[in-house]
């Protein structure tokens, strides 16, 4: 449909050109996406469940966090990536999996995080075919998808390690609009965003800054079925 004005935090946006799907498969009124978004410094403030847009710029406050509980006060994590994709996706190029270096990326709309299965097949032996179980996958307009369910020992962004971590393993979509299904790519979803209490995503400096409180390792998705992006 034709939509003629976009309200939100405080700034317009005018004639945009959204798909219509039921409010039943997207569990909402709308879905903000980049051809909004990447325009923009979004700030996700995920304790006061709060979300900022401002201008994109060097400003960003670079805050620490408390690591493992520890008393101590530690850098943020700060990704300085590429932009990839039709809206300029963010793409975080210091990440690895066990050890297998890879790209990653933010969905803050996924419910789970997600590797690709180039991405699994590196780590594979790690992980060992009789460890992961099949599931079900739904996306945001209806789509599903079979996936495996695994974990690894290892995840590190930056420097910094982020422990055991549960991920599902699978072909999506986005990998393949994103041109990410020949090289190790993982796409981080919401059980490893809400290990931080603040993650700034600033498309016009290519920059991801995790900061805040770090929590303890997610819970391992469940059968039968989970939402992806």
């Amino acid at each position: 449909v034709e939509l003629p004005r976009l309200d939100f935090s405080g700034r317009r946006f005018v004639n945009l050109t959204p798909p219509v799907f039921p409010y039943e498969v997207l569990g909402a009124d709308g879905l903000l996406g980049l051809d909004v978004l990447s325009r923009f410094r979004l700030t996700l403030e995920l304790r006061q469940r709060r979300v900022m847009l401002a201008p994109s710029g060097p400003d960003v406050v670079e805050r620490g966090f408390t690591f493992g509980g520890a008393a101590s006060r530690m850098p943020a994590i700060i990704n300085r990536g590429t932009r990839s994709g039709r809206f300029g996706q963010l793409i975080m190029t210091k990440v690895q999996v066990d050890g297998v270096p890879c790209v990653a990326f933010v969905d803050s709309g996924a419910q789970y995080s997600i590797a690709n299965l180039a991405l699994m097949r590196a780590v594979d032996a790690r992980i060992g075919p009789a460890a992961r179980q099949s599931i079900r996958v739904y996306g945001v307009i209806g789509q599903s998808l079979m996936v495996d369910a695994g974990a690894v020992s290892s995840l590190r962004l930056e420097r910094r390690e982020m422990g055991p971590t549960p991920l599902l393993f699978g072909d999506l979509h986005a990998f393949r609009v994103l041109g990410l299904t020949e090289q190790p790519a993982l796409l981080l979803g919401a059980d490893i965003l809400t290990r931080f209490s603040r993650i700034t995503l600033d498309y016009g400096q290519s920059r991801i800054v995790f900061g805040g409180l770090l929590r303890r390792p997610p819970p391992a998705p469940q059968a039968p079925s989970v939402r992806s992006p």
